[in-house]
């Protein structure tokens, strides 16, 4: 075999692969960087394009403590994946004007399609996780949670898609996850709360996921079977 016709030969079928990888477009970035356009206001609440527009409270973090929504200082409480929550944290951090685009669940939940920092036009847009980033098993993420327990009084309640109320936000930040309507008794804003469970405290603020409620960390009372 003619050696230096092989090697010729290499060269000249990868010359015509890199042309046509340099032509594959690259991935589109998931925050721009460059003011957009933005979209008319649409208040519609049928399901299919409510939109919500205010300054941003505060970040809603999960027990594992990923970003995971927003509040509005207006009361709509704005959900978002968490695996997109560190970008979240950038393009809507607390004091910054939002436009959400996306589904109107309830009343003062939204589920955001998109977000768009209205100052500076930069766009965030719901993206699937990419496959096999390397994220910790879903097994293993509760080795990282930590024994907490908060009280104080109730600021805001948090539902679910259907209105469930799963948790609260009380008056220092802190968020309390429940099973969907597993409170024995009534709960409303203005109530004292209190409650200990596993969680995660960071940069963000503090959140658990309850093992047991009360009105006072002294008269807590389990949600679960077997709980002492």
């Amino acid at each position: 075999m003619n050696v230096s016709v092989t090697v010729l030969s290499l060269f000249s079928i990868l010359g015509g692969i890199a042309p046509a990888m340099a032509q594959v477009p690259p991935n589109p970035p998931l925050v721009s960087l460059e003011p957009l356009p933005l979209p008319p206001v649409n208040t519609a609440s049928n399901g299919l394009a409510a939109i919500a527009e205010g300054k941003v409270q505060r970040l809603l973090i999960n027990p594992f403590g990923e970003v995971d929504g927003l509040r509005l200082e207006n009361g709509i409480v704005v959900a978002f994946p968490p695996h997109m929550g560190d970008i979240l944290a950038v393009v809507a951090s607390p004091g910054q004007s939002v436009r959400i685009m996306g589904y109107r669940e309830t009343a003062e939940r939204v589920k955001a399609d998109s977000i768009v920092n209205v100052a500076t036009g930069r766009v965030l847009v719901d993206q699937p996780p990419a496959i096999g980033n390397g994220g910790v098993p879903p097994h293993l993420r509760a080795n990282n949670l930590q024994q907490l327990e908060v009280e104080g009084a109730i600021e805001t309640l948090l539902t679910g898609p259907r209105g469930e109320t799963n948790g609260v936000i009380l008056n220092d930040g802190s968020i309390v996850r429940f099973p969907p309507n597993g409170m024995q008794i009534p709960i409303k804003a203005g109530m004292p709360f209190a409650a200990s469970g596993l969680g995660t405290r960071n940069n963000y603020g503090q959140s658990l996921e309850a093992v047991s409620v009360g009105a006072h960390l002294s008269a807590l009372q389990p949600l679960y079977r077997g709980v002492p």
